[in-house]
């Protein structure tokens, strides 16, 4: 409290001395702040957001995808073979060795498709679809002559491709909308799925070699 002494009402001296070491600190203290500094733009053009981790609660976040090592199948079988129908104006006979159908532990389901032309020319190759990304992976052919597997060397992210959708010749992409894939995951456990192509897919001509 400032006191008043005399009929100038002047301060007294302790409190004028007072009032003026409270003011010199309160300037003392605002000099002392920073001033923020702007971020540089090239800073704020490179930032990246942090990865979103994928939750039960939101399905459709990125999953980090682990792939199992898998054996090569036996070669197929006539008798095994499962045609289904990819388009009713193609010129191809479509199967899957029933035998070669598995769903991996990473998710993804593999099969043997063997693909017959007008010409009896026949194409094997073993595949696999993964359902969370609708994308397609070929380990190995079977070319003509051959006795054994020839594995797939591609540098093209590890070998998966991007299934474009259903389109004349896709069998990959027909594989896995109708019989594969329910949703983002597998269409149920490896029986279920040949039991599933024996029951629905369209029977046509036994293929020949």
């Amino acid at each position: 409290m400032i006191e008043f002494a005399g009929r100038g009402l002047r301060p007294s001296l302790p409190a004028a001395c007072l009032l003026a070491a409270t003011l010199c600190l309160g300037l003392v203290g605002c000099a002392s702040k920073p001033t923020p500094q702007p971020q540089p733009a090239d800073e704020a053009e490179n930032y990246t957001p942090p990865k979103k981790e994928w939750s039960i609660l939101d399905p459709f976040a990125p999953k980090d995808f682990k792939e199992v090592e898998v054996p090569l199948p036996a070669l197929p079988r006539d008798a095994d073979l499962i045609t289904f129908e990819v388009s009713p104006a193609g010129n191809f006979n479509f199967a899957v060795d029933a035998k070669s159908v598995s769903v991996g532990a990473d998710g993804a389901v593999r099969y043997t498709a063997v693909v017959t032309g007008a010409s009896g020319m026949r194409n094997v190759s073993f595949e696999a679809v993964r359902c969370d990304t609708f994308q397609r992976k070929m380990y190995a052919t079977l070319p003509k002559g051959a006795t054994d597997w020839v594995r797939n060397r591609s540098d093209d992210r590890e070998g998966w491709t991007q299934l474009a959708g259903i389109s004349r010749n896709n069998y990959a992409g027909t594989l896995a909308k109708d019989f594969m894939c329910e949703g983002r995951g597998a269409a149920g456990t490896a029986q279920e799925i040949v039991r599933d192509l024996r029951g629905e897919a369209p029977r046509k001509s036994a293929i020949q070699r």
